[in-house]
This record gives structure tokens, C-alpha cells and sequence, in this order.
């Protein structure tokens, strides 16, 4: 019996030492496995290329963040994301609106104006397809035809497809405004500041395809004096 006792004693103590080893190797695997994950997530999340407060562009160029080339990519990009905002508020709509297949082609172009705005350089213009200008002109005359006259002025609102669409038209403009330097020194070429024109007519057209889909009623501007005429 004591020879058993010694045995069991021995393989316990065999037992417990190979666990404890075990266990300290996982710590230790896991702890460098952490370690690799964590350097590889900053990695990929981060680089700290930009706290300078200078970026790279697709010329291999290094500009301030300021720079023009970075306002109109800005502008374009967040441009691209409110209209993709506008769509998925228009899919969240009752009702079908018969417009989101186009904002999303829209959306696709932008990121092609994105790429040129990128690679922009004086004499070195990369040319923007008149064809996309010409599709926005043939879509605003269709919608154009299932509308009332517009009034004078129009104030956002109607809806939050109408409205979203109408903040999307705001910030079209001012990507229309930040690549007209570009295009002035011959960077960029001026169909896309024309494409860009044409967008914010095409998105203020569709705002009030969204609020007519939604039956919501446009809001209209009144003067002040109209108004007071018609109290009394």
C-alpha cells in the first residue's frame, strides 16, 4: 500500500507540474499572440503618416492638409457620403422611390472624380466623361415631367429623404467650389466641374421627387408682407 501512496504521490506531483508548465506556455502564447494582434490592428487602423499635418497623394506628392487638392477631395468624399445617407433613407421609405439606383451610379462617379482629383496635376489633366453630365441632364428632364412648376424658393424639409437630399445639395456645391481652383490652374479638367454643377440641379430635382413619394408637402418661402396680408 505505501508503495501504491508513493506512486499516486508521484504522478500527482508528475500531473500538477505538467499542468502548471501548460498552463504558463498558453500565458505566454497568448500573451505574445496579443502582442502580434495589437501591432497588427495599429497597423491597420492607423499609420501616423498625417500628424504632421501634411498627406500623400496618388502623384507621390507630400501637401499640407490644407492643401486645395484636400479641400475638394474632402468636399467630394463627404459629398458621396451624404448622398448614400439620402439613399438609405429613401429605401427606408413606405414607398418605392424610383431614384436610388441612380444615386448609387452617382456615388460610383464620385469615386472616379475622387481618383482624378487625386492624381490632379497642371498640364497633366486626366479627362472626365461628358457622358456623365449628359445622363444627369436626361434624369432631371424625366423627373422633371412627373413635377408641378417650382416655386421661387423652396425651404428643405419634406420629409427626411427630401431633406437629406436637399443637405447633399448644399455640399455639392461646395465641392463645386473646391475643385474650381484646380480647374483654374489647368489640374483638373472642367467637365468635372460641370458634372458637379449639373449634380446639385439633378439633387434638388429628386428632393422633390422624395417628398412627393412620402406625400409630404414642399415647403414654400413667403414673404413677410404676404404673410401679414393674409392675417388680415
Amino acid at each position: 500500500m505505501d508503495a501504491i501512496r508513493i506512486a499516486l504521490r508521484r504522478s500527482n506531483i508528475i500531473y500538477k507540474a505538467t499542468v502548471q508548465a501548460s498552463s504558463r506556455n498558453c500565458s505566454r502564447s497568448r500573451s505574445q499572440n496579443t502582442r502580434v494582434m495589437s501591432s497588427v490592428s495599429q497597423e491597420v487602423l492607423f499609420s501616423r503618416d498625417g500628424n504632421t499635418g501634411h498627406g500623400f497623394i496618388d502623384t507621390n506628392d507630400t501637401k499640407p492638409k490644407d492643401d486645395q487638392i484636400f479641400n475638394a477631395l474632402g468636399a467630394t468624399d463627404e459629398l458621396s457620403s451624404y448622398i448614400g445617407l439620402a439613399r438609405e433613407f429613401a429605401c427606408d421609405s413606405n414607398v418605392q422611390h424610383p431614384y436610388v439606383d441612380k444615386l448609387k451610379r452617382v456615388q460610383m462617379i464620385l469615386f472616379d472624380l475622387n481618383h482624378a482629383i487625386s492624381r490632379s496635376s497642371p498640364g497633366r489633366t486626366k479627362p472626365f466623361d461628358a457622358k456623365h453630365t449628359k445622363d444627369l441632364e436626361e434624369w432631371i428632364v424625366e423627373y422633371a415631367t412627373q413635377l408641378p412648376p417650382a416655386e421661387d424658393y423652396i425651404i428643405p424639409g419634406g420629409g427626411k429623404a427630401c431633406a437629406s437630399l436637399h443637405v447633399a445639395r448644399t455640399i455639392c456645391k461646395r465641392a463645386e467650389r473646391s475643385v474650381a481652383p484646380l480647374v483654374r490652374d489647368g489640374a483638373l479638367d472642367g467637365e468635372a466641374q460641370v458634372y458637379l454643377n449639373r449634380l446639385s440641379d439633378f439633387l434638388l430635382t429628386i428632393s422633390r421627387i422624395a417628398a412627393k413619394c412620402d406625400e409630404r408637402t414642399e415647403n414654400i418661402y413667403i414673404p413677410r408682407a404676404e404673410v401679414s396680408e393674409e392675417k388680415q
